[in-house]
């Protein structure tokens, strides 16, 4: 059986060069969309992806583009939806499966592993004190006797989620000799165990830990689940790490536990709104121990590509009659098999 051929719509392409040759050599009409640098901050409007994905049969998807239902539906043709990360969080999911579109995501190792690294990293930086230290320097300055870090041997690290990321965080911190504690409702105690983590409720991980990081998918049980309750249970000496998802964290509590000195420092990769405003409270706010980078902290050249060889891959073998890899919403199975049987021309 053969496939007509399909219309793959990217709403952004990536700087990898010719990152589209496998779909097209695999008889792909491969519509490329408008360019990150050209355009930055929010690229499309609800009515610019309708019109773009109006005839697709796949859409590349970015992280920042908001895949809604009104989107959906006025997308008669559309098949799949395909992130080459691995979010999936502005993609309505109930509308896709209902219309029978799967959404698949790209789990490079590279990526969460990436992550992983980077939030160990953002750790020793908030407890060591690092930034504040080259800040002086950076100003002229030498080293005070108010600057002394602290030591992270013998501290409790909590991990809310443990997922990829999770598990890896968990696993790079038993080599500091740190205990490690966690908070899932959906991951067994002996899967914690399996990597040094002690599974918890989320009321001692609060209380107990000395750095907080988060490791969510974005859901209604994990938005805000740091909010100013949650700040005003953790020790005054506690950091917090965010390079999950923005939306995670009540940013506005966030400041102002900072400023009140109900934490002693955060350090974030993700935001609620992105590109972060200008004239977030966050950007504006002068702490010594607060570290904002550009949703950037885990990414490499390597994880890029192999994220962009996953997605290519998924495509071109589900155009051959294999069954989707890394569905996101499972229940659009049924009808999405329908549609593709009906598609099909000899």
């Amino acid at each position: 059986m053969m496939q007509k051929r399909w219309r793959v719509v990217a709403t952004g392409p990536w700087e990898q060069l010719e990152w589209q040759r496998p779909l097209e050599d695999a008889g792909c009409e491969v519509v490329l969309g408008k360019s990150f640098d050209q355009f930055p901050g929010e690229v499309y409007s609800e009515q610019d992806l309708i019109d773009l994905l109006r005839d697709a049969d796949v859409a590349l998807v970015s992280t920042r583009d908001r895949i809604t239902r009104h989107v959906l539906e006025s997308s008669p043709g559309l098949k799949l939806v395909v992130k080459a990360t691995i979010g999936v969080e502005k993609i309505d999911l109930e509308a896709a499966a209902e219309l029978g579109i799967v959404v698949v995501n790209s789990p490079a190792p590279e990526n969460y592993i990436g992550v992983a690294e980077a939030t160990v990293g953002l750790a020793i930086m908030l407890v060591k004190r690092l930034q504040t230290a080259q800040r002086l320097l950076t100003d002229g300055k030498w080293k005070q006797r108010g600057l002394m870090g602290t030591t992270l041997a013998g501290m409790t690290v909590g991990i809310i989620g443990l997922g990829r990321v999770g598990t890896n965080v968990a696993r790079r911190f038993t080599a500091w000799d740190v205990r490690v504690v966690f908070y899932d409702p959906y991951v067994e105690p002996a899967v914690g165990h399996a990597v040094g983590a002690e599974k918890v409720h989320l009321t001692d991980l609060l209380r107990e830990s000395d750095i907080v990081t988060i490791h969510v998918a974005l859901t209604d049980e994990t938005r805000n689940i740091l909010d100013e309750d949650a700040f005003r249970a953790m020790k005054t000496s506690a950091y917090v790490v965010n390079t999950a998802r923005g939306e995670a964290i009540d940013e506005a509590a966030l400041v102002h536990a900072l400023e009140q000195r109900w934490i002693a420092g955060a350090a974030l990769d993700v935001y609620a709104q992105e590109p972060l405003p200008l004239d977030s409270a966050l950007r504006r706010l002068k702490h010594e121990s607060l570290i904002l980078t550009p949703h950037a902290i885990g990414n490499s050249a390597s994880s890029q590509a192999t994220g962009i060889k996953i997605a290519l891959d998924n495509i071109v073998g589900i155009m051959g009659g294999a069954e989707p890899l890394y569905v996101k919403n499972p229940l659009a199975l049924p009808k999405w098999r329908g549609r593709m049987s009906g598609s099909e021309s000899t």
